[in-house]
């Protein structure tokens, strides 16, 4: 072994014990740098203006868990094409699920739970790892589009754009001839996204072996057969879901636009674009943040401004908007996941007397 060779294995040892380290740094930075910007904008903003209304609340958090059935289709339809039989059902119950895994620190927690409840469920551990990271790229690939089509439209605040190149501010005051140009891109590099995406899911999966139906580890320190990964997802496939996962978007869009009304703005269905601008650009950065566990701070600091930055919309009004979305959506999500497991528990008990009593 070299002394290069050698080298660069110590650089990866010290690099692996400080990344967890330099996350947590990070993480705990924003929450800072965001907390102390909500709290001068709250301040410096009209408080009164800020009045709660429930049902506005109620209808964001059921909005949001609508929003997501694209993509549960979406995740069904590639295990089953990958040869699992797993029920929607099931498949719906470890999606939600899987999403409050991800305020566990690890982006690969969201997919290990998900691995693990459909294990038992006519999944085989690699498909189901491999097939939810698809998923999450393609939604998140879809968002960050429909974010950056919508920028110069309706999303970025003037004075961030004034900031920008010429050539590019240029292109921005031609915003349906960018907006188009846009999606023509992106439907042409669809085939080398498609392989792309093929090899980012792979890279991001963690390797999963399966010890028994109900329990799942990683396979650092078994001698248990890896299960080969699942071949590429289609150019034409991709594109049809890409369009249909939009739809993913413009919903959650309705759903800001419900929690803006929730705190008092007087939200018109006519800004519908510019709320789903905010939505998936907010959403594909904190995405993006790999050190905040479900992108919290990053989101909410994109949000914020964005917010902010829209007229009609109070700083303080931005703020509690900006909060209250993020409560909404995660009470949505622990409601779609204890229901879902509490629905599946009680199949499962109903199967297992049915049975009991047929044998007996």
């Amino acid at each position: 072994m070299t002394a290069e060779v050698v080298a660069e294995s110590r650089r990866v040892k010290l690099f692996r014990r400080l990344w967890p380290v330099l996350k947590w740094v990070l993480f705990a930075l924003v929450i800072a740098f965001v907390g102390q910007r909500a709290w001068k904008l709250w301040r410096e903003g009209d408080v009164g203006s800020v009045t709660i209304h429930w049902p506005w609340l109620v209808a964001a958090s059921v909005l949001y868990l609508i929003g997501w059935l694209p993509s549960v289709l979406l995740w069904h339809r590639l295990i089953h094409g990958l040869g699992g039989t797993s029920s929607r059902f099931d498949v719906s119950r470890a999606y939600f699920a899987g999403h409050l895994a991800k305020y566990i620190p690890g982006k690969a927690s969201v997919l290990l739970v998900r691995a693990g409840m459909l294990a038992d469920r006519g999944c085989r551990p690699s498909v189901s790892a491999l097939t939810s990271t698809y998923e999450v790229l393609v939604v998140m690939g879809v968002g960050a589009a429909v974010g950056l089509t919508l920028a110069p439209v309706v999303v970025w605040p003037k004075e961030v754009v004034d900031r920008l190149p010429t050539a590019i501010r240029s292109a921005f005051e031609h915003p349906l001839a960018f907006g188009i140009g846009v999606v023509v891109v992106c439907v042409i590099l669809v085939p080398f996204v498609a392989r792309v995406l093929g090899l980012i899911a792979q890279k991001l999966t963690p390797p999963v072996v399966s010890v028994s139906p109900s329990h799942l580890v990683t396979p650092s320190g078994t001698n248990n057969p890896i299960e080969p990964p699942p071949s590429q997802i289609g150019s034409t496939f991709l594109l049809g879901w890409c369009f249909f996962s939009v739809t993913t978007w413009l919903v959650h869009g309705l759903s800001l636009g419900c929690t803006l009304r929730a705190v008092g703005v007087q939200a018109s269905l006519s800004d519908w674009l510019i709320w789903t601008g905010e939505v998936s650009s907010a959403s594909f950065l904190g995405f993006a943040a790999m050190f905040a566990p479900g992108g919290l701070g990053v989101r909410e600091a994109a949000l914020l401004e964005l917010l902010a930055s829209q007229p009609g919309i109070s700083q303080s009004q931005a703020v509690a908007a900006t909060v209250l979305l993020r409560a909404a959506w995660l009470a949505a999500e622990i409601l779609a996941a204890v229901g879902l497991s509490w629905k599946g528990f009680r199949r499962t008990l109903t199967r297992s007397v049915s049975e009991g009593e047929r044998f007996r």
